[in-house]
């Protein structure tokens, strides 16, 4: 099971309100616990972009070796938290999880898939 502490998710979800029309991404970082996976910060990237249709980091500004399990990112446009064909590229290539939240930005807006972009459950704790 995918877990994701309250104080990790609202962060994320502050992030991409500021950043708001633009997109915002950062990570997530966590652990496996027995059988689940617990996120319980989120880390801001350094030179992230931000823009209206993506949001991108450059993973050489990432420490190696710092548990990043999950990637954060918003859709104020189209206004879905599902993904799209360019993040289903990325969804293969980096994280374990990835989390999407559209507009207005609240925890019921945020959806949370696999690398294959599944959609999987996630619970808040």
């Amino acid at each position: 099971m995918l877990k994701i502490t309250r104080q990790a998710l609202l962060s994320a979800l502050q992030g991409a309100k500021e950043t708001h029309p633009n997109e915002f991404i950062c990570l997530l970082r966590g652990d496996k616990q027995g059988e689940d996976w617990l996120i319980t910060e989120v880390i801001l990237t350094p030179f992230a972009s931000y823009d209206k249709e993506s949001s991108s980091y450059s993973p050489y500004f990432i420490p190696v070796g710092g548990n990043e399990i999950a990637s954060f990112h918003s859709h104020p446009y189209p206004n879905t938290a599902y993904p799209s064909n360019a993040d289903l590229q990325m969804f293969s290539r980096t994280a374990r999880f990835h989390f999407i939240a559209s507009n207005p930005y609240r925890i019921q807006d945020t959806n949370a898939f696999n690398s294959k972009g599944e959609k999987i459950s996630f619970e808040l704790v």
